[in-house]
Order: C-alpha cells, then structure tokens, then sequence
C-alpha cells in the first residue's frame, strides 16, 4: 500500500514544460493593399481558391533551410494558420480591390461565378545560403472561366524578399513583402482575362 502510494505520488510531480508557447505570426496582418485598378467594372463575379500546398509548406510551420533541398522548422514560431489558409482572404481582397468585379467570392459559396482563379502555394521559406537571408514565395496561378470550363491562363509568380533579420520575426516581415508584391502581379494577370 505504502508503494502504491509512493507511485501515485510520485505520478503528480513530474516534471512541466514551463517553456512559453511559440510566437504566432500573421501574413498580411499589418500592410495596406495597393489596389491594380480595373480599367473598367466587368459586372462578373471571381470565384477564388486556393487550392493546395506543396508538401512541407501544408502546415502552421514556418520552413527555413540552410542547404538546399534540406528543409528546417522554426520551432519556437509558427504562422497563425497555414499559409494558404491565411492567403484566400488576402487575395479575395486584393480582387475586391480592383473594382472590376460585381463580387467576389471564396468557396463554399453558393453563388456561381463567371469567373475563377485558383491559386496553388509552391514555396514559402526563408533562405539563409548568403547573408541577408532571403524569403522566397512562389505560387502558380490559373484563372478558368466557369460557363465554359476552359482554362484561360496560368503562370508562376515568385517574389524574393530579403530578411531585416535573421530570425523568424524578420522571415515574417520578408514573407508579408513578397505576399504584397505578388498580389499585385496576380491580380493584374487575371484582370488580363475580362476582355
């Protein structure tokens, strides 16, 4: 009984990770969208996705390498949320922005669109191979128009962005350079396809 006891104690005052929890960062969280003007409204309503990441990048993680293809985690800093999740409203905005649509929409809308623009995340990582270390953002673009069915275009953007520090705050404030910079370029190529 006395063991027993002992045990049972001995359970309750293992030891706590005492270590604080890991700090969360935001893409998109603090910048202002610059809006690519419509020449003109289209009267159309843009569906947007974004589809699906690439392995390695499907998670809050925040990736970083040191020697290419090897790919490292952060593990006292995380993103909010995985990076496409946080990047559909983003990009929802940035189209909005635009005036040329009557609405935009993200899924699971009832609405149908004339109109949709799928996004895929390729690559979010923080580069350290030459000093500063460097964010690369690349993405693949495909705009579709929905009576049809015909895909219209597609094109890879990659924006590069170099770290104010090494570290995962300055990764985060590289990464949300390059989000601004390529949400102009995407919105730009799909306001291509509305003639």
């Amino acid at each position: 009984m006395l063991l027993f006891a002992l045990a049972t104690g001995a359970g309750c005052t293992l030891p706590q990770d005492n270590s604080p929890p890991p700090q969360a960062y935001l893409l998109g969280g603090s910048r202002a969208f610059t809006s690519t003007s419509a020449q003109r409204p289209s009267g159309k309503i843009l569906l947007v996705t974004v589809s699906k990441e690439a392995p390695g990048f499907d998670s809050q993680r925040i990736a970083y390498t040191r020697e290419p293809p090897k790919l490292d985690y952060y593990n006292d800093s995380v993103w909010s949320d995985t990076p496409a999740k946080m990047l559909l409203p983003l990009l929802v905005r940035a189209f909005e922005a635009t005036g040329a649509f009557k609405a935009v929409v993200s899924p699971p809308s009832p609405v149908l669109a004339d109109l949709r623009v799928d996004v895929d995340l390729i690559r979010l990582q923080q580069e350290f191979m030459i000093p500063p270390s460097q964010v690369r953002l690349t993405t693949r673009i495909k705009v579709m128009d929905m009576k049809s069915g015909h895909v219209l275009g597609t094109r890879i953007f990659e924006a590069v962005e170099s770290s104010p520090s090494e570290d995962a705050y300055g990764g985060a404030q590289a990464a949300n350079a390059a989000v601004q910079k390529l949400l102009g370029e995407m919105a730009a190529f799909a306001l291509s396809y509305l003639e």
